[in-house]
């Protein structure tokens, strides 16, 4: 029985240098994916397109799924409020999360390539494959030193979201009842923040 394929470990960027080669090849890999879909990207165009070799490409992203994962991560990494904060923890952690459902399946294309890629990974791999998005919750939220029961809510609001977009980009709910659904969502998980997160009321 053959075995099954080792999965090649990716480089990780080091210097200046590699980092700005490796947010040219994301940028490329999210241009080419919105306009044409995970099936029709070549690694080949990516490299060209970005301006460094296949052999570079290759190094940081060995597969098009590592390649399309890695852009999700750096995409909710760097993701935040659509409006300035209210001070609030609950109402500041919706209106990041729906932005991000907003903007993303405002490339249908682009987001089933990453969250296709994601899942992918997660099959074929012992790779985390979750969005990151964790640190960022806690962060909008005002949670600097997060109890167990903050880090819990805000894995749960992931794997939500998680799940809401990967209904959308299958064509099982549009764009608009995602954003909905995504408030929804987090008004209910939330209700513990809906409190000062940092008063005992809260850890209720």
């Amino acid at each position: 029985m053959p075995r099954p394929p080792i999965e090649r470990q990716a480089a990780i960027p080091s210097t200046a240098a590699q980092r700005q080669r490796c947010d040219r090849i994301l940028a490329t890999a999210a241009r080419l994916g919105a306009r044409d879909g995970l099936a029709a990207v070549r690694m080949q165009d990516v490299a060209d397109q970005s301006a460094v070799s296949i052999a570079t490409v290759y190094r940081y992203y060995p597969t098009k799924h590592h390649l399309f994962s890695a852009l999700l991560l750096h995409y909710t990494g760097n993701a935040g409020p659509t409006h300035r904060p209210t001070g609030s923890p609950a109402e500041d952690v919706t209106d990041l999360m729906v932005g991000i459902c907003r903007s993303m399946l405002a490339r249908p294309r682009l987001a089933h390539a990453m969250i296709t890629s994601v899942n992918a990974r997660r099959s074929e791999s012992s790779a985390a494959g979750d969005f990151g998005l964790r640190d960022g919750i806690l962060s909008v939220a005002g949670i600097s030193q997060p109890a167990p029961q903050d880090s819990q809510l805000a894995l749960l609001v992931e794997q939500c979201a998680y799940g809401i977009l990967s209904w959308a980009v299958m064509g099982a709910t549009t764009p608009e009842q995602a954003e909905r659904d995504m408030r929804r969502a987090c008004q209910l998980l939330l209700a513990p923040w809906r409190v000062d997160p940092h008063t005992t009321a809260a850890r209720a």
